[in-house]
């Protein structure tokens, strides 16, 4: 995907800000500089003296479509401000972008066509896509971000995970739901959750707080191409029923769960992890459902947070993109790009740009802040690099529809979860 070239003063007003928020012990933001003045600087694939290539392969246009795309355009936020500050080792970054549409055998083609032409990868999306994948990014040490959060890609050759897991997350939503009495001691939960590694793993997460907490978790299992649950809502409904239902599938299960649960007066809260959101829901007859009834639990900021750097970000993207229509996903997408990017200055540094390079450089990283996710320590591959958790709830009313209510924080069941 290629950049627009048209750069704002606001956007290098806002670079220039970050810069004066930056410490000594990590970097933050687009502004880090990392030119190449050494002169010995050894590159690899999708390097050259005035470019560095890195690959994503995202859903645009079927299950996470609309997560998908905010994702890439949050990517291409973060590197567009690094490129208008001078670039990264002295080069400009090119983002080669492609929609493999929630299919495997599409991504394992597009995979074969990118790697040899990429450094790296700055976002892999879809757990079956990186279950399928990880051989190969492990045999090509073809350094790659999974936009997914499962405690399978631990310990995974050159995959490198940015954020909370999933099971931590959902444990995370569980205890706020507890002490905020929204659900009781003893309850029975029902966990609506998509097979592989994205909702079984999260579904791992509920059992074990279920087992910590004194709680029972209902597990109802849902294909990505199922929309109409009610035969599944209705599972949920018998022996008594459910006091919360935790969704861990994507934006259209969520959709219909709620839409059943509001037409039966079903009145408990639902817990989604973050793919699970999608804001374009409230403008649906789901939306009130959603409004009164919704958590969503994440590793990263929502769109309408208050931070300083959700706040810059978000005004960069109306710039950027003022048709766009902003998810969550935008800081996430903005976040790992940061990640890579500090990586790289990190290994430019280093004097070696090549993919054993960037992964040194990768586990040097031990307090990476990017302003819109917490502190996280890169250094073990064996652990994820935070624990912490936002919680936020829907809001109508604000770009991306999400505000926080909770701010980052880890549980004592989820420091404890070992994966």
């Amino acid at each position: 995907m290629l950049f627009r070239t048209r750069t704002h003063l606001r956007g290098l007003l806002v670079a220039s800000t970050l810069v004066l928020l930056a410490t000594a012990c990590s970097t933050r933001g687009p502004q880090a500089t990392s030119a190449d003045t050494s002169g010995s600087l050894k590159t690899g694939p999708g390097v050259t003296d005035t470019t560095i290539s890195v690959g994503a392969l995202s859903d645009l246009s079927n299950v996470f479509g609309p997560l998908g795309r905010t994702m890439v355009q949050g990517n291409e936020l973060y590197f567009k401000q690094r490129n208008a500050g001078g670039g990264i080792c002295g080069r400009q970054v090119k983002l080669e972008m492609r929609d493999h549409a929630y299919n495997v055998q599409t991504s394992v083609a597009q995979f074969s066509e990118l790697e040899p032409k990429v450094l790296g990868f700055v976002q892999l999306l879809g757990s079956p896509m990186v279950s399928a994948l990880a051989p190969r990014v492990a045999s090509t040490k073809a350094i790659t971000l999974p936009a997914t959060f499962s405690t399978e890609w631990l310990n995974k050759d050159s995959l490198v995970i940015v954020g909370a897991s999933y099971p931590g997350d959902t444990i995370n939503g569980i205890q706020y739901l507890l002490d905020q009495k929204l659900i009781k001691p003893g309850a029975t939960l029902g966990h609506v959750y998509f097979e592989g590694e994205y909702g079984s793993n999260a579904l791992r997460g509920a059992q074990y707080a279920a087992g910590k907490l004194g709680l029972t978790i209902k597990p109802i299992q849902v294909a990505p191409t199922a929309t109409d649950l009610t035969a599944q809502f209705n599972e949920l409904r018998t022996g008594g029923g459910v006091q919360a239902i935790v969704v861990s599938a994507g934006p259209r299960q969520t959709a219909s769960i709620a839409g059943l649960a509001g037409g039966s007066g079903v009145n408990v809260p639902i817990l989604a992890n973050g793919p699970g959101f999608d804001p374009a829901l409230l403008g649906t007859p789901v939306g009130a459902t959603l409004a009164a009834n919704l958590y969503v639990t994440t590793s990263y900021e929502p769109f309408a947070g208050k931070s300083v750097a959700a706040q810059d970000i978000a005004r960069t993207y109306g710039e950027s993109y003022p048709d766009g229509k902003p998810t969550t996903f935008v800081n996430y997408g903005y976040a790992a790009a940061g990640v890579l990017g500090q990586a790289m200055d990190a290994a430019c540094k280093n004097g070696d740009l090549t993919r054993e390079g960037l992964m040194k450089a990768v586990r040097s990283l031990t307090a990476v802040e990017t302003g819109v996710m917490p502190v996280m320590n890169l250094s073990d591959a064996g652990r994820f690099p935070t624990t912490n958790s936002y919680i936020s709830r829907v809001d109508a009313k604000v770009p991306g529809g999400l505000v926080v209510v909770k701010e980052p924080f880890s549980s004592e069941t989820a420091a404890g979860f070992a994966g």
